[in-house]
């Protein structure tokens, strides 16, 4: 096995460390680990600003729109409309947007509850890829350790 190195590192000499003494790849090593981790933190706190971001923006425009259309359903008769030759309506065109309205402020909290359970989906699994990536940088820093320079 020892003679397998010696050869490799014959035939490849810069392939065996590109020419940095065992120090500097640890440095090197050190401030790659450090950069990423501050890159992932950072790309992290970008996820978590536009997600509070979406959430204050539809929670200050979803009650406009509903005040919308209370406004619209307010312009609406009362009493229930039938067209020639088909059966009344069970609902006055209010009551039909009354109900729908009902209808959309549950479908809204639905919604904002399965985004913010997507979001910490997405959050926990990216946490799982680091979790990894940091157990191989910590396996190449003990191979590191354990080389010959």
């Amino acid at each position: 096995m020892g003679n397998k190195k010696k050869m490799a590192k014959a035939l490849f000499p810069l392939m065996m460390g590109w020419g940095w003494t065992k120090s500097e790849r640890k440095e090197n090593w050190k401030d790659l680990k450090s950069n990423m981790e501050k890159l992932w933190d950072q790309y992290q706190d970008v996820q978590k600003t536009t997600k509070d971001a979406w959430k204050d923006r539809w929670e200050k425009i979803f009650p406009q729109l509903m005040e919308m259309q209370q406004t619209f359903a307010d312009t609406l008769p009362d009493e229930k409309v039938s067209l020639p030759g088909l059966p009344t309506s069970p609902l006055s065109p209010k009551e039909f947007v009354e109900k729908m309205k009902k209808f959309q402020e549950n479908a809204h909290s639905h919604a904002v509850e399965q985004r913010e359970h997507f979001y910490n989906y997405v959050v926990e699994r990216q946490q799982q890829v680091k979790d990894a990536v940091t157990d191989a940088v910590d396996q190449v820093e003990e191979d590191l350790d354990g080389k010959e320079d």
